[in-house]
């Protein structure tokens, strides 16, 4: 399982100033010092196998006590929606201005529907007149090339199974969308039906149509996707506000976010994702990753082969969580991810200061080459020698800032200025049982996602700040659970 968190990602040496353009990386807390640099070796001693951050193999009684196995992929898909940085090398300071984030920081799903139809049509059905996404044709898996490689608008999303699952859901969901406003049996995000569609479709159009018939039928056909498409993301961005972010975050951070407004992510009108959040507050996901999980009422699968160099077995053999092409039996069971009709999934790992031993020792079929030195093989070591290559500031200066007593050196098991990542994993843990963020962790968590959405003119909170899920219960209703049963990937 690759986690792109962990990746090699350059230094984004980000400067000081407050006005990053859209498409960058920024600086959330702006004035403060840097925590002073303590190289490789601190980096080692937190680290490594038997370090300070070693979780061991097992999840046995490190389960957390509010959130289910699926919300670290959901994590995960919302990290690959808001950053991307195909150029960066680990470790090697340049300029932002250089360094491009091939994400715009928005959660328009532009991982899901790429470009669009018309730049990106490899992406799209072409018997719905590009209205729908592709996916296989026994509908377990994306579309994929003769060799494999999966149709999809970003490949990170199929470096593991579960991630794999996921996006084929939002595809499943998209495509159903479609339908239900193609036959009228739900409205657009407005509560107005989509017109009837023109007499003659393609293939019955005939050879003859005149120019207003054809503007006629590509005009249905364009106006069926993007109300598609802006329900998909309302729905998207309103389980991120109203589900994630309490678990993740605390109601009570959301609500004193929506009531005085966002504190320290200014972005004036030019989103920017900062590294504070980056390389730090939203890698809260890697303690929580399990060492196996439960796919199935049949299948238990590992993150990685035990011996790594056997080859890739074929789909309808795979031993572990790897990506890749999916066979029907090991379709993913979403009940044994989240709470679905009365279903009791398994559990993340707690957010703490100790990650899985699997992730401090990465085999080279992840994104690590095989060839680096063993103490860049952990996740741990990249992403603490990260933090000072982005010369981020301690969490305790972070704490104060944010009004905050800092935890002292005996609750931190540390001494000194503390790496923030550390931090936010430790203040989760002492302030919250593994369940939720601490105060500066949430609070960072939720200012950027909160804040790109209010920066973004098309989000709902932007263009209808009153709207309601249009596919909510009676009571208003939409989790994630209500997404998956509308795509059909759960009965």
């Amino acid at each position: 399982m690759s986690m792109r968190h962990g990746s090699t990602t350059r230094g984004l040496d980000v400067p000081r100033g407050m006005d990053p353009p859209t498409g960058r990386f920024g600086r959330m807390f702006p004035t403060l010092e840097a925590r002073p640099p303590t190289g490789l070796p601190m980096a080692e001693r937190f680290g490594l196998p038997q370090g300070l951050m070693d979780g061991g193999f097992t999840s046995h009684g490190q389960d957390s006590p509010t959130m289910d196995a699926g919300f670290t992929f959901f994590g995960q898909f919302i990290d690959h929606n808001l950053t991307f940085d195909a150029t960066s090398m680990l470790g090697r300071q340049m300029d932002p201005e250089a360094i491009r984030n091939f994400r715009v920081p928005m959660l328009d799903l532009d991982h899901l529907y790429g470009s669009g139809p018309f730049a990106n049509p490899h992406l799209y059905d072409t018997t719905s007149d590009n209205t729908k996404l592709t996916l296989s044709a026994d509908g377990v898996d994306f579309a994929r090339t003769p060799a494999g490689v999966a149709l999809i608008g970003d490949p990170r999303n199929d470096e593991n199974l579960l991630l794999n699952q996921l996006h084929l859901a939002f595809i499943k969901f998209h495509n159903q969308v479609v339908e239900a406003l193609k036959t009228q049996k739900i409205t657009d995000v407005f509560g107005e039906h989509l017109p009837p569609a023109p007499n003659s479709v393609p293939p019955e159009l005939p050879p003859n149509a005149s120019i207003e018939q054809l503007l006629n039928v590509r005009t249905y056909f364009d106006t069926l996707f993007a109300k598609a498409q802006q329900i998909v993301r309302w729905h998207y961005q309103w389980i991120i506000v109203h589900e994630y972010l309490p678990i993740v975050a605390g109601q009570d951070t959301v609500d004193r976010i929506n009531e005085n407004g966002l504190q320290f992510y200014l972005p004036d009108g030019s989103p920017f994702i900062p590294v504070e959040f980056a390389v730090a507050a939203f890698r809260f996901m890697h303690p929580t990753i399990r060492s196996e999980y439960i796919i199935k009422d049949d299948k238990t699968l590992p993150l990685f082969p035990l011996d790594f160099e056997d080859p890739l077995p074929p789909a309808d053999q795979r031993a572990d969580l790897r990506g890749g092409p999916v066979a029907p039996e090991f379709a993913v069971d979403f009940t044994k991810f989240f709470a679905i009709n009365g279903s009791h999934p398994q559990r993340a790992r707690r957010i703490e200061a100790r990650i899985n031993r699997r992730l401090l020792d990465l085999p080279p079929i992840t994104d690590v080459p095989a060839e680096i030195a063993r103490q860049l093989r952990s996740l741990a070591v990249r992403n603490l020698l990260r933090s000072e290559t982005q010369e981020l500031p301690s969490g305790q200066d972070i704490a104060r800032k944010i009004g905050e007593i800092p935890l002292t050196d005996a609750e931190l098991g540390t001494t000194g200025p503390i790496y923030l990542w550390f931090y936010v994993l430790r203040e989760a843990d002492l302030k919250h049982n593994g369940g939720r963020l601490g105060p500066v962790g949430a609070l960072i968590v939720a200012e950027v996602l909160l804040g790109v959405l209010d920066a973004d003119p098309m989000s709902y909170r932007s263009t209808f700040p009153r709207w309601t899920p249009t596919l909510a219960d009676s009571e208003g209703r939409f989790g994630i659970a209500d997404l998956l049963s509308f795509a059909g990937v759960v009965k």
